[in-house]
């Protein structure tokens, strides 16, 4: 997605747009098949652009606890500051300077960062998922542990004799 910054006029303005996630890498693509909303806000004055990105997308993820695939929309807002042309302001880390001949601002880059960086440290279907016996590999979510039935390792045999 880009901003023409020719036809960008002092003050608001809107932008709403569907993008493809073809940009992304391809781990990146499996885990965000689907095309991505973008809601943009662009706030001109003088020199300075603030790009404020709303971004909704449907996250394809798979449990870490019990390896069931599942599906979460996900909101991410982000807000990128970015200056055109030069000039005698103290360089920020967080503004992106941009040639006074620039003619428009790539926002494949932002978007981007903006998934990998918010994207979810631990993947869970549901809060409360039991996951995977270690025992029996059993899915604790849809049946019970099957550990008791096989009556566990047999080397154990004689020390559960003795708690009975």
């Amino acid at each position: 997605m880009k901003i023409l910054l020719s036809g960008l006029n002092q003050g608001l303005t809107q932008y709403s747009e569907d993008v493809s996630s073809d940009f992304l890498p391809e781990k990146w693509r499996e885990t965000y098949p689907e095309t991505l909303h973008c809601a943009i806000t662009v706030d001109r004055f003088r020199r300075e652009l603030r790009v404020r990105i709303h971004l909704d997308v449907n996250g394809h993820y798979r449990c870490d606890r019990c390896l069931a695939d599942f599906e979460r929309p996900q909101r991410f807002e982000h807000e990128q500051v970015y200056k055109v042309g030069d000039g005698p302001d103290p360089v920020d880390d967080d503004v992106i300077e941009l040639p006074a001949d620039a003619v428009e601002i790539d926002l494949q880059p932002v978007l981007k960062e903006i998934l990998i960086l918010n994207h979810p440290l631990k993947l869970l279907c549901k809060e409360e998922c039991a996951g995977l016996c270690p025992g029996c590999g059993a899915d604790l979510n849809k049946e019970a542990c099957r550990c008791d039935e096989d009556g566990g390792d047999p080397r154990w045999a004689q020390l559960r004799k003795l708690l009975k």
